[in-house]
């Protein structure tokens, strides 16, 4: 059976922080099954509700009831004294995308919805909590979804019978990830994929499970990759103040000092991204890649202010989106910021190095 790291992450979410005693991935209903006729009308009712909502009626097209728990399937579900977690997870390296935003929308509502209506039919006598994890979603997308949660838990969660939830970006890290690998800290067993994973990373002094601030080494343990450590000068240098003259190469490429090497990463990566809008720009160029100092990457160009355009903390020559909008890059770029810049355009298959 094929099992995705982001199922695994959440069972084992579920087992170590919720205190699930039963978890599942992969989880399905099975044709045999039979649902008393008190719960398939309640079903029934809520699926009728979903039908005839205004935001909503088209999440199941034509489906009947029947179909839509016949084809139900949830990646994760875990269960304990007081509720029946049923979790949704998608992982998309580019951030969450089924299509359109609209698209995606009703997609992740389907998800959800649909394990309601498992809920009532199978499992009657809980109370549930259904969650929809992503560890990235870009802003556009992840505006929309939000929107729509407040529209599901207002119509449809007023009997206290259902929570449901939406985590991700910053969230799924503070909520999942973080609390996940805390609580597993002492747990010797590794048979869950995801531990497995961490334990690997532990081996490499990648992240230190003997400390109680094991999760947060993650991010200093990504900037020590062999992948990292080149032969740059400033790379321990003490304090943002530094200075120095290196020239760097963008992809092979020759292209100067560290305002232009930026300069040249971000317009690599916008020529290679066709159609990429400024939200998932900013999301790929964060601000924690211009830290510690200025701590601004990308703007939309009417976003600059007077002061930073008279303090020459932009390039004035703009990056053009597919759809016109106009991107200013940060020039404010000294030894520490550059090496965070360095790490994070590498994990967007960009190669910086300093020319020799």
């Amino acid at each position: 059976m094929k099992i995705e790291i982001g199922e695994s992450l959440l069972q084992s979410y579920l087992k170590n922080v919720k205190e699930c005693m039963l978890t599942q991935t992969n989880w399905k209903t099975a044709a045999s099954w039979k649902t008393e006729k008190s719960n398939f009308e309640k079903a029934e009712y809520l699926f009728n509700r979903i039908q005839n909502h205004n935001d909503f009626s088209d999440v199941f097209k034509k489906s009947s009831l029947e179909q839509a728990l016949k084809q139900a399937e949830l990646d994760v579900v875990g269960a304990n004294n007081e509720k029946l977690y049923m979790i949704e997870v998608a992982f998309h390296e580019n951030g969450l995308q089924y299509g359109g935003r609209l698209e995606t929308k009703d997609r992740v509502c389907k998800k959800l919805l649909r394990a309601y209506l498992i809920g009532l039919a199978y499992f009657p006598n809980y109370k549930y909590e259904v969650i929809f994890a992503s560890p990235k979603v870009n802003p556009a997308t992840d505006e929309t979804i939000r929107d729509y949660f407040s529209v599901l838990n207002k119509d449809f969660s007023n009997d206290e019978k259902v929570e449901f939830k939406y985590i991700a970006n910053d969230d799924f890290e503070k909520e999942i990830l973080v609390p996940t690998i805390q609580a597993t800290l002492a747990d010797s067993d590794s048979s869950e994929l995801f531990l497995r994973s961490v334990k690997m990373l532990e081996l490499f002094n990648m992240v230190n499970l003997s400390s109680s601030k094991a999760t947060r080494s993650f991010g200093s343990a990504l900037t020590d990759l062999p992948i990292q450590r080149q032969n740059y000068s400033y790379m321990q240098s003490p304090s943002f103040g530094s200075k120095d003259a290196t020239q760097f190469m963008v992809n092979g490429s020759p292209v100067g000092g560290k305002g232009p090497t930026v300069y040249a990463a971000v317009k690599y990566y916008v020529e290679s991204h066709s159609g990429i809008s400024f939200g998932e720009l900013q999301n790929a160029f964060p601000d924690n890649m211009a830290r510690p100092g200025f701590g601004k990457m990308v703007r939309r160009w009417e976003e600059v202010t007077p002061n930073e355009w008279s303090g020459s903390r932009f390039n004035k020559h703009p990056i053009f989106l597919s759809d016109g909008t106009r991107i200013a890059v940060s020039t404010q770029w000294k030894p520490d910021n550059m090496q965070s810049f360095i790490v994070g355009a590498q994990r967007l298959g960009i190669e910086i190095k300093p020319l020799s």
